[in-house]
C-alpha cells in the first residue's frame, strides 16, 4: 500500500509539527495569503509623475535649454505656481518621513546636486511650518523619485517666468 500526499490532513501534519496558527479563525492556512496591491493610485501617479520628469529632461535637450544641468534648483522661484509646487512637495515630505527625515532628505538631495546650498537653506527654514505627522517612515525610492519630480517642476517655474 502506497501513501497519496493528496490525502495527508494538513491540520494533523501541522498540529505534529506545531507550526503556528496564522488564521483568523484559529486554522493553519495552506499558503500564506496575498497582500492587496493598496496603493495602484498611488503607484499610477508615480509612474506618471517620472514620465513627466522625463518627458520634461528631454525637452529642455532638445531644445537646446541647459536647465537640464545640475542643480535642477538654484534659487526657489517667485510665482504662486511654485509656491504651490514647494508647500505640495514638503507637506508630502513631512507627511512621509517627520520633520528630521525631511531635512535629512533636503541635505541628500543637495549632495546629489539636485539642489543648491542656498535653496537647501531656504526650503529647510519652510519645513517648520508644517505639521507633525501622525506616523512617519523613512524614505523609499520611490518618495525620492517623487522628489525630483517636484524639484524639476519647481524648478520649471523659474523657467516660465
Amino acid at each position: 500500500m502506497s501513501l497519496n500526499p493528496r490525502r495527508y490532513d494538513v491540520r494533523e501534519l501541522r498540529r505534529i509539527a506545531d507550526a503556528p496558527r496564522d488564521g483568523a479563525d484559529g486554522a493553519p492556512r495552506e499558503r500564506a495569503l496575498r497582500q492587496p496591491n493598496r496603493n495602484r493610485a498611488e503607484q499610477a501617479a508615480r509612474s506618471a509623475a517620472f514620465t513627466e520628469l522625463l518627458q520634461r529632461q528631454r525637452g529642455e535637450r532638445l531644445n537646446g535649454g541647459d536647465s537640464a544641468d545640475r542643480p535642477y534648483l538654484t534659487a526657489i522661484p517667485a510665482s504662486p505656481a511654485a509656491e504651490r509646487e514647494i508647500g505640495e512637495w514638503l507637506g508630502y515630505l513631512v507627511d512621509v518621513g517627520g520633520h528630521v527625515r525631511s531635512r535629512d532628505a533636503l541635505s541628500y538631495y543637495a549632495e546629489l546636486d539636485w539642489v543648491d546650498d542656498d535653496a537647501v537653506a531656504a526650503l529647510t527654514r519652510r519645513l517648520e511650518g508644517f505639521d507633525a505627522p501622525t506616523r512617519d517612515r523613512p524614505f523609499t525610492p520611490a518618495d525620492h523619485r517623487i522628489s525630483l519630480v517636484s524639484i524639476v517642476r519647481i524648478a520649471s517655474c523659474a523657467s516660465d517666468q
